[in-house]
């Protein structure tokens, strides 16, 4: 029997018996379709994630001041931390491996107006460099700090878009004035603000450090700073290597780590990376368990009908059919279930998918989750599995098929 006629039986016997194979199948369909679908939540919540980082650059650094915990030289136990200009320009001058450095220097709560409208801000006094470390744009109007700001002392700034949306409306800021605890600071750009760290930039405004300093009268030091290094330094060496310097030029002990918190933006995407590679493991072992309660809903079909047509299969044989055929015949069969059972419970996953994607752009734009997709190996993974566990579930009734003998067929036709 040609492997053409074995397909055509096959596909006969599935018609005939719709509803048994539908039932059949639909373990299979539910499995596949729960696989797709969390294979591609999985990918829009990893993307969403790792996205949030776009916002840094690879090779950033922050450094908080913290408390000391132990008492070490003329530190005692309690004592804050600050930083200096100073501080920055000797670590520069020590790591040739920073490519930029910036101050953070925060306060919160502050009024902003313009006319008569006003808003609770916060402001931040950075320099130039802080915008290679945060990858902060303005859309294409307007534009970040520069140099010739900072140098200087200018009362120039860049708001957040909510700051814009709140005191200016539908007018374009850039060039208005906002007055700042009674400094009037002109707006050289807006922030865009598409992921979840930026959004966070939404009531934000950022200075030049200078004028920071004289706008708040604030001429001591400063409690965080950031950086950014070059491409081939090993952040993991480069951080153990920078607590100690730092507990050396300000005075603390290395071993105490509450002095400072640093926070390595390359660590932490790289455990977020190896979270979703863990999670994706996770979901495909899911997956497959389903799929394992498809296959065994299968196999007991396939006995069924294997019984059914014992009588068919023993004349089969009487007639020349070697047991290969009948092998081939049922497996096909169990294959062929299996595989259409599969792609309607693709085609029926990829639609949710869609689904999801339109629910969340129209009413959670600002969700983590970013756009959901299954990328085709997964989906060819997903149908190898399919033909695999197709042949598998028919493999025992195959052979239980092909051991029939027709004179036991006869006497099962003939039982009574």
């Amino acid at each position: 029997m040609d492997s053409y006629r074995i397909f055509q039986e096959a596909l006969s016997s599935i018609r005939q018996n719709k509803a048994r194979s539908a039932l059949s199948g639909f373990g299979v369909a539910w499995g596949i379709f729960i696989l797709t679908v969390l294979l591609g939540v999985g990918d829009g919540f990893r993307q969403g994630v790792m996205g949030m980082f776009d916002v840094f650059a690879q090779k950033s650094m922050f450094i908080y001041a913290g408390t000391t915990s132990l008492n070490y030289g003329d530190k005692s136990e309690g004592t804050e931390i600050d930083f200096t200009d100073d501080d920055l320009r000797r670590l520069r001058s020590y790591y040739s491996g920073i490519e930029a450095i910036s101050p953070e220097m925060y306060r919160t709560g502050i009024t902003a107006r313009n006319a008569d409208k006003d808003i609770a801000v916060s402001v931040c006094g950075v320099r130039p460099d802080y915008f290679r470390v945060k990858l902060l744009e303005t859309g294409g109007k307007g534009r970040i700090l520069n140099s010739l700001d900072s140098k200087g002392g200018r009362p120039v700034a860049v708001i957040g878009e909510g700051i814009a949306t709140a005191l200016f409306g539908n007018r374009e800021p850039e060039g208005e004035k906002i007055d700042i605890d009674g400094i009037f600071y002109t707006v050289t750009g807006v922030l865009k603000s598409d992921n979840i760290f930026s959004l966070s930039e939404r009531n934000s405004v950022y200075v030049p450090a200078e004028t920071f300093r004289d706008g708040f009268g604030d001429t001591g030091g400063f409690r965080s700073f950031c950086m950014v290094l070059s491409p081939g330094t090993d952040m993991e060496l480069f951080e153990k290597d920078i607590r100690n310097y730092l507990a050396y030029i300000k005075g603390y002990s290395t071993d105490d780590d509450q002095a400072v918190y640093v926070s390595n933006i390359e660590a932490q995407t790289s455990s977020f990376e190896s979270l979703f590679k863990g999670l994706n493991i996770l979901i495909w072992v899911i997956g497959i368990c389903f799929l394992l309660s498809g296959m065994a809903g299968i196999g007991n079909v396939m006995l069924i009908t294997v019984k059914e047509r014992t009588s068919e299969i023993g004349i089969r044989k009487a007639i020349g059919a070697v047991p290969e055929s009948i092998i081939k015949m049922i497996i096909l069969e169990s294959v062929c279930i299996t595989l259409m059972s599969g792609v309607i419970g693709i085609i029926a996953g990829t639609g949710t998918l869609f689904l999801i994607d339109k629910g969340i752009a129209a009413f959670a734009q600002d969700s983590i989750m970013g756009r959901t997709s299954v990328h085709p190996a997964a989906v060819l993974l997903s149908l190898g599995v399919l033909v695999l566990s197709g042949m598998i579930s028919g493999l025992f009734p195959a052979v239980k098929a092909a051991r029939i003998m027709p004179v036991d067929a006869i006497r099962y036709e003939n039982r009574g």
